[in-house]
């Protein structure tokens, strides 16, 4: 098991600058970018296992933080709803 844990350090170390520029640039934000990076490498680490090798493993983290973006848009609209909502 530590060796699957080192294998996913280096994937970590490799992909982690592509992940972040990639979330930058989407968000135009730095700290939401720094915050979707670490969301989509712990969701990454928790479903390596789906992970088929028929794209490069690039494409499949930015998918997934492409997805943890819009995840994290879809919240802030709920939450500006809810509290245009409650202050009305």
């Amino acid at each position: 098991m530590a060796n699957y844990g080192e294998e996913f350090e280096k994937i970590y170390v490799r992909y982690f600058n592509d992940v972040f520029l990639f979330l930058k640039k989407l968000s135009k934000d730095e700290s939401i970018a720094e915050e979707i990076t670490s969301e989509t490498f712990f969701k990454a680490m928790r479903s390596i296992d789906t992970f088929r090798g028929e794209t490069d493993i690039r494409v499949w983290l930015c998918q997934i933080a492409k997805n943890c973006y819009f995840s994290h848009l879809k919240k802030q609209q709920k939450k500006k709803t809810t509290f245009i909502l409650n202050n009305a």
